[in-house]
């Protein structure tokens, strides 16, 4: 059987588990090739495989299987192609609707929210199985899409295990875009407030260009101390990545919405624990005082409580981390759910 992952549309957050579904794919038996817009080249370290980059590739491979990643419009041309070519469509559906209350969390980002909806509901109707990757993902469909639910099966976020070795644990990392959603302008708040009352070193990894957030003179003060890095503007590589949660005392999560966290894994990856709040699927996968801390306010002794008990336990909660990461976001342990879902497209 021939199986293509698709990602038509670039987004350096799905690098990681483009080239984790290839390997996966690869492994079970299957032909595999990536098919993929173009500027996911820049991002890739030293890739194996086949990959395909035009609609002429595409036919020529001639799939039994498009396992499609993310929610764009190039998306229709590619599902009017697999439906031509008779493939069976696989979509991993990230963000069920979740009723306005929680897409108003957005803010200016609530249209185009809204449009992703209209979007998501088109392309599960034409897909054979609609993937969901938590159980409050699954709630959410089983409430608001109750059609596309009676098709969906479920697996994990997956990553390969790109463990670093031998980097010591300085920062408190906010890696993810800048946004309300992700509840970014408390975490930069909190290491503004820490200024002058705590010797926490901070780190920001993102591909939002965020200067005009920086033109504080207590912002710009940590930067020069070194008690700040930043990363942003720009679409940084696995290594970086890893780099940046290898480094990491503890991750943010403390998000206002979210439907499942690449991030929570990726840092689970590198032995990092993560200060969480009760939202989305973070309660399937944060054990509080084991994998991370929650937190059920933005106020300054609030996090600088959750930091502290994971500093004082690092070591035992990063062990804790990598445990959680290879029983559930390790591609090699999905192996038997994956060809499950394959298999089944066959009846």
């Amino acid at each position: 059987m021939k199986v293509i992952i698709a990602s038509v549309h670039f987004g350096a957050g799905h690098t990681a588990h483009l080239q984790a579904y290839q390997k996966l794919a690869e492994e079970c038996g299957y032909d595999t090739a990536l098919y993929l817009h173009q500027d996911y080249m820049k991002l890739f370290n030293n890739i194996q495989g086949k990959i395909i980059l035009s609609e002429d590739e595409f036919r020529h491979f001639g799939p039994d299987v498009v396992w499609i990643y993310n929610t764009v419009t190039e998306i229709i041309k590619l599902i009017k192609l697999a439906k031509e070519m008779r493939s069976k469509i696989v979509y991993v559906l990230h963000e069920p609707y979740m009723g306005l209350k929680e897409l108003m969390k957005d803010g200016n980002y609530l249209w185009k929210q809204g449009a992703s909806c209209l979007l998501n509901n088109w392309i599960c109707k034409k897909a054979d199985w609609v993937v969901l990757s938590s159980k409050y993902a699954s709630k959410n469909c089983w409430k608001y899409m109750h059609n596309t639910y009676r098709k969906h099966v479920m697996f994990p976020l997956i990553f390969e295990d790109e463990i670093m070795q031998d980097s010591e644990r300085r920062y408190f990392t906010m890696a993810s875009a800048y946004d309300n959603p992700k509840a970014s302008d408390e975490f930069l708040n909190f290491a503004v407030k820490s200024a002058n009352r705590n010797n926490i070193k901070f780190q920001i990894v993102t591909r939002t260009e965020i200067s005009e957030k920086l033109n504080n003179s207590v912002v710009q003060q940590l930067m020069k101390e070194g008690r700040l890095k930043v990363q942003q503007g720009r679409s940084l590589t696995e290594d970086e990545m890893n780099t940046a949660y290898r480094t990491s005392i503890a991750t943010w999560n403390a998000y206002k919405r979210s439907t499942q966290s690449g991030v929570l894994a990726h840092s689970f990856m590198q032995g990092a624990p993560v200060i969480a709040t009760h939202v989305g699927s973070f309660d399937e996968y944060v054990v509080d005082g084991k994998t991370g801390t929650f937190i059920n306010n933005y106020s300054y002794e609030s996090i600088l409580s959750a930091f502290e008990r994971i500093e004082d336990d690092i070591d035992k909660m990063s062990l804790n981390c990598r445990k959680t990461f290879l029983t559930r976001f390790y591609y090699k342990n999905q192996k038997e759910q994956f060809i499950k879902i394959i298999e089944g497209l066959k009846n």
